[in-house]
């Protein structure tokens, strides 16, 4: 790590202990409470008469942060059965940087043994089960997995991660809304039931021709809109991740050029982005074929030309940042980018490889838990007068 890099380092860690230290001495709540009082809640609501009659399957259980694999649901689900997944709890990373998450970044679930797992969109949500088989559930935070069937990757073992989180499965008669309808008739706690009921009433769909990366999972982060011009992404993160992936298949000539336009409205984080703890950012990027990517992204402090690699775990192998724009002056206007991309690939990681597979959008705000706000238009690939629109 460079002197000034190093520096930097220690300088924000300095500051997020700080800021730490203000939390417990003006603590916040964690958001919904597991243990006991979770359990005793939802139970009571899932007993009511006409809920019950709504229900096929249930079960409540309770997830530790060293887990050290998949614990069972204990039933069986049927491919196109809906499942409304409501939990609860902290899991703590570390308590004197006060960095910890909610069930909102990793409840995951996979049917039968070499199901392909599905991430649920929040902490109170619904989806419909394309696999059949025995139901596992498993607390994760995302970038651990070795593949889509939910192996475990031995490079990233869990380590230091405290607390756990309390889990309550659904598996509904007919569709959630209508069971979820009678929940929210019968109560709620501490508003759980009102998310879920929310997100079944309006689901976020995936924009059009995209797809959230596996690795950390379906969301409702990005959404397709109308603008004065045309289309847009918008972009909302809050205390979550995910990446939208739009498959291109483009040479990576000496003369293609990345172009688009945003608008950042709000930045997940005011520190720099290049450690783990403040790793919260905004970002575009392009995917090659030999795996690796290169992103441009906002950053709260960062000078514009600041170039790294990703501090996280696996993404150090595979992802380098490039500081785009940090001026805080340009927050809320729309900026017009043009990259030469091959040129970009030279400087920041090094020979590059021979074509582009996919564009992304990068959207992460777990750190530090705040929120982003931000909307991409004219996403294209240029090169003379071919032009591959992406968005």
């Amino acid at each position: 790590m460079a002197n000034g890099a190093g520096l930097r380092a220690v300088t924000t860690l300095m500051r997020l202990a700080g800021r730490g230290v203000a939390a417990k001495l003006r603590p916040k709540s964690t958001g919904p409470a597991g243990g006991p009082a979770f359990e005793a809640a939802i139970s009571k609501l899932l007993a009511s008469s006409t809920v019950a009659s709504e229900i096929s399957r249930t079960a409540i259980l309770t997830l530790e942060a060293n887990e050290a694999g998949w614990a069972a649901a204990n039933f069986s689900v049927e491919p196109g059965e809906e499942v409304t997944v409501i939990a609860a709890g902290t899991l703590w990373a570390s308590k004197a940087l006060d960095m910890r998450f909610g069930p909102r970044l990793g409840i995951w679930l996979r049917a039968g043994d070499n199901g392909t797992i599905v991430k649920t969109p929040g902490e109170a949500a619904s989806l419909r089960m394309a696999q059949g088989g025995p139901l596992f559930v498993v607390a994760k935070p995302p970038g651990e997995w070795a593949d889509e069937h939910g192996r475990f990757d031995p490079a990233f073992p869990r380590a230091g991660i405290t607390g756990s989180l309390s889990v309550c499965i659904i598996v509904w008669k007919s569709d959630a809304l209508r069971g979820l309808e009678a929940l929210a008739h019968a109560g709620d706690y501490e508003g759980l039931v009102a998310r879920a009921l929310d997100q079944a009433r309006n689901p976020v769909p995936t924009p059009q021709g995209a797809r959230y990366l596996w690795r950390l999972g379906d969301g409702d982060i990005y959404r397709d809109v109308q603008g004065e011009h045309g289309r847009h992404i918008h972009c909302h993160t809050n205390q979550d991740v995910g990446i939208l992936q739009f498959p291109v298949d483009v040479p990576l000539t000496d003369t293609v050029r990345l172009v688009w336009r945003w608008k950042v409205d709000k930045l997940p984080c005011d520190l720099p982005e290049d450690i783990q703890p403040t790793h919260d950012y905004l970002s575009i990027a392009v995917e090659f074929d030999n795996g690796q990517d290169l992103t441009y992204m906002w950053s709260g402090s960062l000078a514009e030309g600041t170039i790294f690699r990703c501090p996280l775990p696996y993404w150090d192998q595979v992802e380098t940042h490039w500081v785009l724009r940090s001026k805080p002056e340009e927050l809320g206007r729309w900026l017009a980018e043009d990259r030469p991309v091959k040129a970009d690939y030279a400087r920041a990681i090094g020979t590059p490889p021979a074509r582009i597979v996919r564009v992304w959008l990068i959207a992460v705000s777990v750190f530090q838990r705040g929120e982003g706000i931000c909307e991409y238009a004219d996403i294209e690939l240029v090169d003379g007068e071919r032009r591959v629109k992406v968005v």
